[in-house]
């Protein structure tokens, strides 16, 4: 019973409730965990910012044009530009592919993985929340970077790239 009073105290990552994600203009899905609540879609149709329900998180999930077809590029200068943000990136991992890193800022971690898409294109998620909740989190974003996928019919991003590497 103390199990299941924890588990429906925390409807964030209860594992039925996912939703999905899927963008049209760039190509991608992902999923969203539950307890996260769409806030804004891009006017350009590139991605949507999502806000958890206590308001302690936000994940941005993002399609973007890559400057001369070089994703590991593209990725590069994503990692310096959270870097210029104030983020201190403790773990960063750059292929030809896909992309993932980590870091931290004051009370909050930060983790983000990027694929590359068909057509010169990539998509991303970027995930930051409190430092608090790293263990609960951990499986949340497991499952993001397995759900982060290419559309249908789009073989240059990788199917399936190592799992989530944690702070």
């Amino acid at each position: 019973m103390l199990i299941a009073g924890l588990c429906s105290a925390c409807p964030a990552f209860a594992a039925d409730d996912w939703t999905r994600y899927s963008n049209p203009r760039f190509g991608y899905s992902a999923d969203v965990p539950p307890g996260f609540t769409l806030k804004q879609e891009g006017d350009n149709g590139d991605g949507a910012a999502f806000r958890s329900d206590d308001g302690r998180s936000r994940l941005l999930l993002f399609g973007t044009m890559v400057e001369d077809n070089d994703f590991a590029a593209e990725a590069r200068q994503r990692i310096g530009w959270d870097r210029q943000d104030g983020w201190e990136i403790t773990y960063d991992k750059v292929t030809p592919g896909w992309v993932s890193y980590s870091g931290a800022r004051s009370t909050h971690i930060l983790y983000v993985r990027g694929i590359a898409l068909c057509d010169g294109s990539a998509a991303y998620f970027h995930l930051e929340y409190p430092r608090d909740a790293l263990k609960r989190f951990n499986s949340v974003i497991s499952r993001m970077v397995t759900s982060l996928q290419p559309a249908v019919g789009c073989n240059q991003a990788p199917l399936a790239a190592p799992g989530a590497a944690q702070n």
